[in-house]
């Protein structure tokens, strides 16, 4: 019965594909969304605030996700916001020439009506672990409208790489998708033109925080955001922490006047998430609409495992510890890594508790106690972040220069 229902659903999509073929587009109408509806952020927000910023007038600007997301859009001037999968939103993508995507034209509807558009695939920052065709496991199925799929339906146009390195991993990882080299800019992501530019303006985004706690105005922000697990289970979290480690931790916290944000993947589930009691060293982000890169700005020094969010932070040129306490079975049973942690790193690379508080007091004392494994992995996978890949962006795609 689940295999008809699946059937009857690729029948769908497929049949709304072809018909979305034949509609005329409208030739300055650009649809946008991200992280299945989820969201409003990561590359494709901040293409969108800095064509709604520098070219108000030029284009139709249209965000679609789920209602909850609104808010953050009411106070953006020159937009204009659908709900994921109302007729409006269905019929406004249908006849849009381009559409950008952080993971998949799931981001904006769930039907693939895209037909004949110019589709971008923004992506949602350079991988360490194996994405895609990539994947541990990954196996596709072999049928008509599967194969129509890949080849036709989810033929993105174009997609964007921080690096000539970071460009060689997508085209393993969407080869069933059609991809050639041709394809891909190498011109870094916009959501790093956000880091790269507003860098001298940390305290916009601290302050930002401090209306959130105000208990934690003045102190040296340290965030913690670690990957979304597909399989294992075992979440670390800061508030956990029982006995010596806690006491270390605070007496650590304490010497540098510090605080931890935690901020867990959206998705997640499991111990990370759990209500403890309130701490004045420990405090939440989870289910806080705060943006990751402003968060990211506002930092003084990241805590992560695997994220992504890392690379992003290496722009900023500060402290990174990377509590890999499940390196070898998260690279073995779950996703599985392009790289070596340590050909790569950020930063400190730890795996018991012991070490990571020790490492939080000698980065916080040594701030630039890594700065060439920064530099060097910079130079390796972000190369190509200058700054202006909104611009790039419009220039080569939106008026195919």
């Amino acid at each position: 019965m689940t295999d008809l229902k699946n059937k009857v659903k690729q029948f769908i999509n497929f049949f709304f594909y072809l018909i979305s073929c034949l509609v005329i587009k409208k030739k300055n109408r650009i649809v946008f969304g991200a992280w299945l509806g989820d969201r409003f952020g990561d590359n494709p927000r901040f293409l969108f605030e800095w064509l709604a910023e520098k070219h108000p007038n030029e284009f139709e600007l249209i965000w679609i996700g789920k209602p909850h997301i609104y808010d953050q859009l009411k106070k953006i001037d020159h937009i204009t916001f659908y709900k994921k999968n109302s007729l409006q939103g269905l019929f406004k993508s249908m006849t849009a020439k381009y559409a950008f995507f952080s993971h998949s034209h799931h981001d904006i509807s769930n039907l693939n009506v895209f037909g004949n558009c110019i589709t971008v695939q923004l992506w949602h920052g350079v991988p360490l672990k194996r994405i895609g065709d990539d994947s541990i496991g990954y196996e596709s199925s072999n049928d008509f409208f599967s194969n129509f799929n890949r080849n036709k339906m989810t033929n993105y146009r174009f997609y964007i790489s921080s690096s000539q390195e970071n460009s060689n991993k997508l085209l393993t990882a969407f080869r069933q998708f059609s991809i050639t080299a041709d394809k891909i800019l190498s011109i870094g992501q916009p959501r790093n033109d956000f880091l790269i530019n507003q860098k001298d303006f940390t305290s916009t985004y601290k302050k930002k925080l401090y209306d959130l706690f105000p208990e934690i105005k003045d102190k040296k922000i340290i965030t913690y955001m670690p990957t979304f697990r597909d399989k294992t289970a075992n979440n670390f979290s800061f508030k956990l922490l029982t006995g010596k480690e806690q006491e270390k931790l605070i007496e650590v916290l304490t010497k540098h006047n510090a605080v931890i944000l935690e901020k867990n993947h959206y998705a997640e589930t499991g111990s990370s998430r759990a209500t403890l009691a309130p701490s004045p060293f420990i405090k939440s982000l989870t289910d806080v609409p705060f943006d990751s890169q402003e968060l990211l700005l506002a930092s003084d020094m990241l805590i992560t495992d695997y994220s992504s969010c890392y690379f992003d932070f290496l722009l900023l040129d500060r402290p990174i510890i990377h509590y890999a306490y499940d390196y070898q079975s998260y690279g073995s049973i779950d996703r599985g890594f392009y790289y070596d942690l340590e050909d790569v790193s950020g930063g400190s690379i730890v795996k018991i508790e012991d070490k990571l508080l020790e490492s939080i007091d000698k980065n916080l004392t040594e701030p630039n106690l890594h700065k060439s494994n920064r530099n060097s992995t910079i130079a390796f996978l972000l190369n190509n972040e200058k700054g202006i890949s909104s611009e790039e962006i419009y220039q080569h795609i939106l008026l195919g220069q």
